[in-house]
């Protein structure tokens, strides 16, 4: 986890409620070779508290997004599976740095991969980001697009 002093930009997508915002502090983890970001749940309030209603307006409302946060369970929402490939694969390279992923079911994969595989949920509260892989096993074989691929890579 960084406290930001790394350059990492932390306004890249602006929905989540990451560590570095000034609000709330999560201890440092350090390691010889690794740092990055948490993020965690947050809510619409804070998000309007942060970025203003001007930008939640344009770049959510204006596309007939009415909520970030707000999904009913019931709502059938999924994860969008470029990106969902793309946690998947930094959650794996945390633990195995210079390993190839395999499959969902590597015994390889180390604390933070298990860790986001059976203890992260889909807008169901129900089905671990595992169970939702087993189920669509495709989603590891997309790539990102071309205007994506060098932040998405894994």
């Amino acid at each position: 986890i960084t406290d930001g002093s790394e350059g990492v930009d932390y306004d890249r997508d602006g929905d989540s409620d990451e560590d570095g915002n000034g609000d709330e502090t999560i201890p440092s983890i350090k390691t010889s070779s690794k740092s990055g970001i948490i993020c965690r749940r947050s809510t619409d309030e804070a998000y309007l508290s942060q970025w203003g209603k001007d930008h939640f307006q344009k770049q959510y409302l204006d596309y007939g997004v009415k909520t970030i946060w707000g999904w009913d369970e019931n709502s059938g929402l999924r994860p969008c599976p470029v990106y969902l490939r793309h946690c998947v694969l930094a959650s794996w390279n945390s633990d195995n740095v210079g390993c190839e992923w395999s499959s969902v079911d590597d015994e390889n994969g180390g604390m933070c991969y298990n860790s986001f595989l059976d203890e992260t949920f889909l807008v169901d509260r129900k089905t671990t980001v595992r169970e939702y892989l087993k189920r669509f096993p495709e989603i590891m074989t997309l790539e990102p697009p071309e205007e994506l691929k060098e932040r998405y890579g894994g």
